[in-house]
């Protein structure tokens, strides 16, 4: 323990960490943004929110104070993974995503309270292209050094770097948000689950009919065992973020919907006889979510999660690979599901369908960020944990 402690007691230049053992100063020899002060905050742990407390601080001092350390910890986090990764230097895009966190991991450092929103801002419109750029680099290093960066590798170290993200991006939304006027911030505390769940399928619907001309039916119920106030018309509300809900929702009817349509183009079927149904359901605990298809499941030997993943040829699927991309939607939705606490899975039944479970913890206390750190090895729940 005592390493572990002595960890947390070195910060930046005048600046107060809110670490494990209290609030803390230290002092670095070099200015913000230098290799030693993203070494410096790269040694530190992060410290993980939960619901509660986004919910609960909503002034916006509070939350600069808090950011103001918590950030640079998370993205020198990010820095110093990605210079780990063998032959990164010989991938432009990985380049320039270290060079994009390096300016926002400065700017967070030379922010005040009054600067904050614009820096918010800009770190958000900077780092837009991370995620894309990232699963490019990993198609590169693999094809190149297949040697050294395994499947295994670019699944880890991706799965990692991405949520740590996540974190950061959901930080800095709930600052705007609360700067915005927003009473609760980036949460909806009655986050209605079957309102998200039928606008992402609208949005999925209309999309598909865009790219392939085809359209599945998609049917979307709701039902919940709480009543009491809580889920008196059988539609689960509970704290939660509706753009990353409807994130997690149009990727995995997306994948749906192409496996739909890629059935009936081949065998000449109605679109009637196959439908797919989102089933959203509760109780105190926790909401879960199932999107069950019937288009003949995922082969075996496919790992569906994998970010090298894809059956997408350049040009299918109306050509912007709106519909299908380069293998990350999938994966990128369990980060988001794991990343408050919850999870998501995938069930192949051969020859019939996939069923894959949402499962979200909806108490607030038990809402808690999961924010990988070098240092510490989380173990992110499963369906097991949602099972009887």
């Amino acid at each position: 323990m005592a390493a572990r402690f002595l960890r947390t007691t070195c910060f930046g230049i005048g600046r107060r960490c809110w670490a494990r053992g209290g609030v803390r100063l230290y002092t670095v020899q070099a200015g913000p943004g230098s290799a030693a002060d993203v070494a410096a905050f790269a040694s530190l742990e992060p410290h993980p929110r939960s619901v509660q407390y986004l919910m609960s601080t909503v002034d916006v001092s509070k939350i600069w104070a808090f950011l103001s350390t918590e950030l640079p910890i998370r993205y020198a986090e990010r820095i110093r993974s990605l210079e780990q990764v063998p032959h990164w230097e010989e991938v432009p895009d990985l380049v320039e995503v270290r060079d994009i966190h390096l300016d926002s991991f400065k700017a967070v450092r030379e922010a005040q309270v009054d600067t904050f929103a614009q820096v918010a801002h800009e770190a958000i419109l900077r780092e837009q292209r991370v995620v894309d750029m990232m699963a490019k680099s990993m198609h590169y290093l693999r094809r190149d050094h297949g040697d050294v960066i395994t499947e295994d590798f670019v699944s880890k170290f991706l799965d990692d770097f991405l949520l740590n993200r996540i974190g950061c991006q959901v930080l800095l939304g709930h600052f705007l948000a609360c700067r915005a006027g927003q009473k609760s911030g980036i949460i909806d505390p009655r986050c209605n689950t079957k309102k998200v769940c039928r606008a992402g399928a609208k949005a999925v619907l209309e999309m598909c009919v865009s790219c392939t001309g085809l359209c599945p039916n998609v049917f979307v119920d709701a039902y919940s065992a709480c009543g009491n106030g809580l889920d008196d018309d059988d539609t689960p509300r509970f704290p939660y973020m509706p753009h990353i809900l409807k994130y997690i929702v149009m990727e995995l009817l997306k994948n749906s919907c192409r496996a739909t349509v890629d059935m009936l183009r081949a065998g000449q079927l109605h679109a009637d006889d196959y439908p797919i149904n989102v089933i959203v359901c509760a109780d105190e605990d926790h909401v879960t979510i199932c999107v069950a298809d019937q288009a003949r499941g995922i082969p075996r030997g496919v790992n569906a999660w994998s970010y090298l993943y894809t059956t997408a040829r350049e040009g299918e699927y109306g050509g912007e690979k709106r519909l299908a991309g380069h293998g990350v939607g999938l994966p990128l939705s369990r980060l988001y599901a794991r990343y408050l606490g919850g999870a998501l899975d995938l069930v192949s039944l051969p020859g019939y369908g996939t069923h894959a479970y949402v499962n979200l913890p909806r108490v607030q206390t038990q809402q808690v960020e999961v924010v990988p750190d070098a240092d510490y090895q989380y173990d992110y729940a499963s369906l097991l944990n949602f099972t009887v």
